[in-house]
């Protein structure tokens, strides 16, 4: 079934609109600048969204969906779930660059969309997690006997501190990637069966050589 040509055309300046975003900055943007460069009135662009946050939280949140189904392709042809764990953190790294500077900018100039951005975002995160680890344990490379509640909320916020507040966080002279290299691998072998630990170094080794990388 066909999406009606209404959401066809604000998807269409969601994702335009997010580009702008990116390449100008968001604080610049005004809505007058985006409807100038896409070519429609401003009334129209006010009738479709309401107002600048209303459409910035849309395009974050649809650039941020394409990121997530880009980390969820790559690791779809893993051999195992702790492959796929760490192809899509590996993929997470690549993307954390622009992730950061999308978020540091909500947060200065846009506190509202920021908190909602990561709201939701921390929601879907969440599950995924959860899904991968109590497949490790199905599959045997965790062990069962953790709380996954506290494992989940663990991870994810430290994961979301080295892509966001690299600048508290990081010990100097440490890259990000090498800080995340060491978090993930140390909390994977914290719950790793024998089973597992024989596979956690071998993909460790590949996110440090940046071979998993597209």
């Amino acid at each position: 079934m066909k999406a009606p040509e209404h959401n066809l055309h604000k998807e269409k300046i969601v994702a335009q609109a997010m580009q702008i975003f990116l390449k100008q900055g968001i604080k610049a943007v005004r809505m007058d600048d985006i409807a100038q460069m896409m070519g429609i009135s401003k009334r129209t662009l006010y009738e479709l969204f309401g107002d600048k946050e209303t459409l910035l939280f849309l395009a974050v949140e649809s650039y941020f969906g394409e990121c997530n189904e880009r980390r969820a392709r790559l690791s779809a042809g893993a051999r195992d779930v702790l492959e796929a764990i760490f192809l899509e953190l590996n993929e997470l790294m690549a993307q954390s660059e622009t992730a950061n500077r999308i978020m540091s900018s909500l947060r200065k100039f846009h506190p509202a969309v920021h908190d909602r951005v990561l709201h939701e975002g921390a929601e879907k995160n969440r599950r995924n997690i959860r899904e991968m680890l109590e497949k490790g344990i199905a599959d045997g490379f965790f062990v069962a006997d953790f709380n996954l509640d506290l494992a989940i909320t663990m991870l994810y916020h430290t994961a979301s501190l080295l892509v966001e507040r690299r600048d508290l966080v990081l010990p100097e002279g440490m890259t990000e990637r090498e800080a995340f290299v060491q978090v993930v691998s140390t909390f994977f072998r914290g719950i790793a069966t024998a089973k597992g630990l024989e596979l956690i170094d071998e993909y460790k080794n590949r996110i440090v050589s940046g071979t998993d990388r597209a």
